[in-house]
């Protein structure tokens, strides 16, 4: 792992392509990660670089912490805890009763339209609806 202007970095190797500022999880193969499909799926681990992978077997760099620019699956606020729509856009984390979600972190600031970047601190973890305690 690398340390440097942009926070806590690790190179994988992609399962398959993965966009440009996305949430990324680990695949089914070790040492292997993919794009983030789901908020309940795998654990979310980082985001992809401002490069990404076009295709399988190429190294990526994911970033681990830190604050990371992400692009945004809607319209959320600033202080929202985000997880993963099915293209790995961050998404405001709503579980439904008896459902937990993995999450990304906390946005810092407000996504206004899909596509946006929106700066996020990388803080991964679960949340759980209150029915679940």
């Amino acid at each position: 792992m690398n340390r440097n202007e942009f926070g806590l970095v690790k190179n994988f190797t992609s399962a398959g392509a993965i966009k440009p500022r996305r949430i990324v999880a680990f695949a089914a193969a070790e040492g292997r990660v993919e794009t983030a499909v789901s908020p309940t799926a795998k654990p979310l681990i980082g985001v992809s670089g401002v490069i990404g992978a076009v295709a399988a077997d190429e190294r990526i760099d994911v970033y681990l912490g830190d604050v990371q620019l992400i692009e945004a699956g809607g319209v959320f606020g600033q202080g929202v805890r985000l997880t993963s729509d099915a293209e790995g856009r961050a998404v405001a984390a709503a579980p439904a009763a008896t459902v937990t979600q993995h999450i990304i972190g906390l946005s810092l600031g407000p996504s206004t339209a899909l596509g946006e970047l929106v700066p996020v601190r990388i803080l991964q973890g679960s949340l759980s609806n209150a029915a679940n305690a």
